[in-house]
């Protein structure tokens, strides 16, 4: 039922709209003359075009509210409604539902849409800038969402997530000191470097993704074209045994059973074709055979260079991390609560006592900036980790894939192959010599 566009749902005593959530595809719906007194449990039937609700209770403009948000709703009717007793009831539809072409069975005027929409112009005006907002954060979200599903593909998703993780977690109770001006400097000029660097990664990521899907599109071109033509050739050696089979069969008098040298004759030939068959079946093994492996040869290669890349990016943010957690603490060593007292005579500025006295214990923050370092560089590795495993991952699926196929590929040719053969094309023999023999079969 999901592809269903039209449903009639007409005098049914239904009291409210459910189950129909499934029926995404649903252009056309009729709920006349039912008992309904809201219209709600429609927001999946997007496509909708046209509804009536004629001859139910609704009687609230709240329902009418509700299908605003229907884009492609062209035709309403709530004719037999108490809500259409309302003096405002036109002006408010035509207002509110900017998509509608037809109301009640009738032409919507353009002077009357226009006329309403000046009445409810300052309730159009708030609810306008509200959809736009919502939209704009909806096509803000659908772009962030391709995004990560675009990095994902690429296996790029992990350097994005760095930023965060470097910059944010892990940090502890030197987390206390992210307010500083020092720890913030040193802060803000880690996110600047990498982001540079993540910008390269991952624009050199999506390259490679997309050199690794093109290769595959031609693995799977190349492939396509041979099982065409292996298909081809195969149908031609058939052909050949039908057309031998044709004219065997209409030697002899109608009636008359086959001479038993036609038969064997055929026989022959059905044999002679499971061979062909198979023999071309063996050359297409073969041959897809050299096409995987030396698709696999460019698909792991593009892998490689994709492993190597991501093993440069991590080290070179190692180095990024280093230098950070080296300027933290040649800048920590300096310090003292009374030098930060002095700094900031502003009381608003002025740092708190346990930020004071965290700067103070020249032990405790060089074991925090170490304890720091050693998270941040756990995170490194792990990210690492994650990413190698992942583009394994996908080269043995993508590789393993191609092999799985071609195994079950095979399979089924050669099944196939034996039941044309050694099925289909005996039963037909055997039909023939029976049928001209009137008796058993041959």
């Amino acid at each position: 039922l999901t592809t269903l566009e039209w449903l009639d749902l007409s005098f049914n005593n239904i009291t409210a709209i459910s189950g129909l959530e499934t029926l995404t595809n649903l252009t056309n719906l009729s709920l006349f003359s039912n008992r309904l007194t809201e219209v709600k449990g429609l927001d999946t039937l997007t496509k909708l075009q046209c509804l009536s609700l004629g001859n139910n209770l609704i009687s609230d403009f709240q329902s009418v509210m509700y299908l605003r948000p229907f884009k492609m709703l062209q035709a309403a009717n709530f004719v037999g409604n108490p809500l259409c007793q309302e003096t405002e009831y036109r002006p408010y539809v035509l207002a509110f539902l900017k998509h509608l072409k037809y109301l009640d069975y009738r032409l919507v005027d353009e002077q009357a849409v226009q006329s309403a929409r000046e009445q409810y112009q300052d309730e159009l005006q708030d609810m306008q800038e509200t959809e736009a907002h919502d939209e704009a954060a909806e096509q803000a979200a659908a772009v962030r969402a391709a995004r990560s599903a675009q990095l994902a593909a690429a296996n790029a998703g992990n350097a994005e997530l760095l930023l965060r993780e470097l910059l944010w977690e892990g940090d502890g109770d030197l987390a206390k000191l992210r307010s500083h001006p020092v720890m913030a400097a040193c802060t803000s000029e880690l996110a600047s470097a990498l982001n540079e660097l993540m910008d390269e990664c991952v624009t050199s990521s999506l390259q490679m993704h997309q050199l690794k899907a093109e290769e595959k599109r031609l693995f799977t071109s190349a492939l396509d074209e041979a099982k065409a033509e292996g298909a081809a050739e195969a149908q031609a050696e058939i052909a050949k045994y039908n057309a031998l089979k044709k004219r065997h069969l209409l030697e002899g008098p109608e009636g008359e059973p086959l001479p038993s040298s036609v038969v064997q004759r055929l026989n022959k030939a059905n044999s002679a074709l499971f061979e062909t068959l198979m023999e071309l079946e063996m050359s297409q093994v073969e041959r897809y055979a050299e096409s995987i492996s030396a698709f696999e040869g460019c698909y792991e290669e593009l892998s490689k260079r994709l492993q190597e890349a991501s093993t440069t990016f991590y080290n070179k943010v190692r180095e990024l991390e280093n230098a950070f957690t080296l300027k933290l603490e040649s800048s920590a060593a300096g310090l003292t609560g009374e030098e930060e007292e002095s700094r900031h005579t502003d009381p608003e500025e002025r740092l708190s006592e346990e930020v004071k006295n965290l700067l103070a214990d020249r032990e405790t923050l060089g074991n925090l900036l170490t304890a720091a370092h050693d998270t941040r560089v756990g995170m490194l590795d792990a990210r690492e980790d994650g990413t190698r495993a992942a583009e394994l991952k996908a080269l043995n699926e993508v590789l393993g894939g191609a092999r799985a196929d071609e195994y079950n590929r095979n399979r089924n040719r050669v099944v196939e192959v034996w039941n044309l053969v050694h099925v289909i094309h005996k039963n037909e023999l055997e039909q023939v010599v029976l049928a001209r023999e009137g008796g058993e079969a041959y």
